[in-house]
């Protein structure tokens, strides 16, 4: 499922959930929306507005336009849905009525979503999607680098894992595993982070996917965020609301400083919901 809006950077999280899609053998949910100004209820406001069903018809129209010259004929299948109302309550709307493997946007939407994709809709998303949210960054995102993925002891982590190793396998995209102690531990810490590092992998090992585990002595945002601009990564994926005892790793506070500040695109994988 993807946010369209008609910006530069919906439009490149279109073609970048069109190829992912084709990889995984899926389809693509592009899902727009418009809402009435806030001008237009007040009295001087707009005197005529369109009524709802034409305002669907033609957003309906202008995302079927905007597919066609982003994503080739053929190159997967499409689905277009409208909603109307606020950005982030029509895509979480959406997202909570069916599956969806991943909810992708862009970074810095300026279209008719009326703020789509921007900070605020985006934190949103990443803490209220049931589904893992993909955030992009730049014109276009590479996808021939590695993921890189964080990993403690929390469901969160897993989760994030287990879905990282979906996609990797589906891309044929190779893993770097990090697992982040801390600053100043000892070298027995090490040695067991490094043995929990590679239980944790034999789930990868199982699937024949190629990877890298990394250990780091340094603060989970620190390491993640050092980590992906070394090995040049694709996708750094990290778990919502981790409570693992490797100090906060993938805790709220971090998964929200990786998406504010990392330079590439980013993955929030949600804990289970109560």
């Amino acid at each position: 499922m993807v946010g369209v809006d008609g910006s530069a950077s919906s439009r490149t999280a279109l073609r970048w959930a069109a190829r992912v899609a084709a990889a995984k053998g899926a389809t693509v949910r592009a899902v727009a929306g418009w809402q009435y100004p806030a001008a237009a209820g007040s009295p001087g406001g707009p005197a005529e507005l369109l009524g709802p069903a034409e305002m669907d018809r033609r957003t309906t129209e202008h995302l079927r336009a905007i597919i066609g010259e982003e994503i080739e004929t053929g190159a997967g299948r499409v689905q277009i849905e409208v909603g109307r109302g606020p950005a982030a309550g029509v895509l979480l709307a959406s997202a909570g009525r069916s599956s969806v493997d991943m909810l992708v946007l862009g970074a810095r939407g300026l279209g008719g979503f009326d703020g789509l994709l921007l900070g605020s809709v985006t934190q949103q998303c990443v803490e209220h999607s049931p589904a893992p949210v993909v955030v992009l960054r730049g014109d276009e995102p590479p996808m021939d680098g590695p993921i890189v993925v964080g990993m403690d002891d929390s469901e969160g982590s897993t989760r994030a894992l287990d879905w990282v190793i979906e996609l990797a396998d589906a891309t044929g995209s190779e893993l770097v595993v990090v697992h982040a102690t801390g600053s100043g531990v000892s070298d027995a810490v090490l040695d067991q982070a490094g043995r929990t590092l590679d239980g944790w992998c034999a789930a990868i090992r199982e699937r024949g996917i190629a990877h890298q585990p990394r250990i780091e002595a340094a603060e989970p945002r620190t390491a993640l965020l050092r980590v992906a601009e070394e090995t040049d990564a694709a996708l750094l994926v990290v778990g919502a609301r981790g409570l693992g005892a490797v100090q906060g790793l993938l805790l709220g506070s971090v998964a929200g400083y990786i998406v504010r500040y990392a330079r590439r695109p980013i993955a929030v994988v949600p804990g289970r919901r109560s």
